[in-house]
């Protein structure tokens, strides 16, 4: 009967679904923005609870039920992250290759020896530090190297909305500007999804928590499938079609 729990049900995502389009629904049809804030507070306490509840159950003795319920959870979390990019990129070489005037126009603002480069040296040295923390976790004086890569992680958002705000453009202008802000945007929520995982982390192991390599293991990896992420935006929009059209 234990074992009975390791079967994983569809219905939670039938019933997400549901709750995504009924949201929808209301803001499209009946313009209730609330309802879109509405939805962000029930994901984010969706998220609390299960991460709380995750926890809990790590210190019991039948841990590796939801270790490996978890594993599960992760991978398929990570392969729904791949085809949601995939679906950015997609949509970035339809735009590119439509030669569009206004498309062409709002390249002349893309410089990517500016803000973009500095993100790249930020990010790549913070999954650095990751990695150095992975491969020596267990001896205290290393915890630095998580510590530095939280705080370059956190420059790197903050040089992200620097960028935001001084760009000449805005989601609205074209449809390059869309992708450009979709795309940019949603990575750097990641990036602060992927800090906030490494910030539990550092405090896990600051209370002397090392059973729980899990966790760490799917933060760093899921930092370095960011760090892929963006070196992919960074060398399409930044760099091809800057050397492209300009």
């Amino acid at each position: 009967m234990l074992y009975t729990h390791l079967n994983l049900s569809i219905l939670p995502i039938f019933i997400w679904l549901l709750f995504f389009l009924l949201f929808n629904y209301l803001c499209y049809f009946f313009s209730a923005f609330w309802a879109f804030w509405v939805f962000i507070i029930f994901l984010i306490i969706i998220y609390m609870l299960y991460f709380t509840h995750s926890y809990s159950e790590t210190l019991t003795e039948f841990w590796f039920i939801q270790f490996f319920c978890n594993s599960q959870f992760f991978i398929y979390f990570v392969v729904s992250e791949v085809f949601f990019f995939f679906g950015i990129f997609w949509s970035l070489f339809w735009v590119i290759f439509s030669y569009d005037s206004c498309f062409i126009l709002s390249l002349s603002l893309i410089n990517p020896f500016g803000l973009a480069l500095f993100n790249t040296f930020l990010l790549l040295t913070s999954s650095t530090f990751g990695v150095l923390f992975h491969l020596n976790y267990l001896n205290f004086k290393y915890d630095l190297n998580l510590l530095l890569c939280i705080v370059f992680g956190v420059f790197f958002i903050i040089n992200q909305y620097v960028e935001f705000r001084i760009c000449f453009y805005t989601i609205s202008d074209f449809s390059f500007c869309s992708v450009f802000f979709l795309g940019t945007g949603f990575h750097g929520f990641h990036v602060l999804v992927g800090v906030i995982f490494l910030l539990l982390n550092l405090i896990y192991f600051s209370l002397n928590r090392f059973y729980l390599l899990f966790f760490l293991n799917c933060s760093l990896l899921y930092w370095h499938f960011v760090d892929i992420i963006w070196l992919f935006l960074f060398s399409i929009i930044y760099c091809i079609v800057f050397n492209l059209y300009i």
